[in-house]
Parts: C-alpha cells; sequence; structure tokens
C-alpha cells in the first residue's frame, strides 16, 4: 500500500519527455499505459496495484498536478477536452 504523497513524488521524479509520452498513452493505449505507470512504481521501490494507481492519478488530476505536462503538443491546463474531463 502506498499513499499519494509517494505517488506524486515518484511522479515528480519522472522526466517531462517521460510523463508527455504517459499522457499521449493514455490516450490510445491506456492498458499500456497503466502498466508502464506500474513499472515506474515499481522502480521506485512502490508496490501497488492498478486501482490505487487510478485512485491516485484521480487526485492528481483533480488537484491540477498533471496541468504542466504537454501531451500532444500542449499542456494540459490549455487543452479544452482535458479540462471538460478534468475540471478545476
Amino acid at each position: 500500500m502506498s499513499n499519494i504523497n509517494q505517488f506524486r513524488e515518484m511522479i515528480k521524479s519522472l522526466e517531462s519527455e517521460d510523463l508527455s509520452e504517459i499522457c499521449e498513452q493514455f490516450l490510445f493505449d491506456h492498458e499500456g499505459a497503466m502498466k508502464t505507470l506500474s513499472n515506474y512504481c515499481y522502480r521506485f521501490g512502490m508496490h501497488i496495484g492498478d486501482l490505487e494507481i487510478k485512485n491516485h492519478m484521480s487526485t492528481m488530476h483533480s488537484n491540477g498536478d498533471f496541468d504542466h505536462v504537454v501531451c500532444f503538443g500542449i499542456e494540459l491546463s490549455e487543452n479544452q477536452l482535458y479540462k471538460k474531463f478534468h475540471p478545476a
């Protein structure tokens, strides 16, 4: 079991290019993106399941933690579709 702070630190430790790739992967291969995140968590020393990853991601989305991530060339904070599904 991990907590949101550990997960947030893991996400912050990733290179911006890696975050962008994960973001883009979520749009066309959700299952693969979850596996990628799970692998990053494991390498960070976190043993975490998919449901916990999903819950932490949802919390971080609602807190605006991903607004700076560039996905397909635009920051998520500027992406109208993203903002529709992840309102502040």
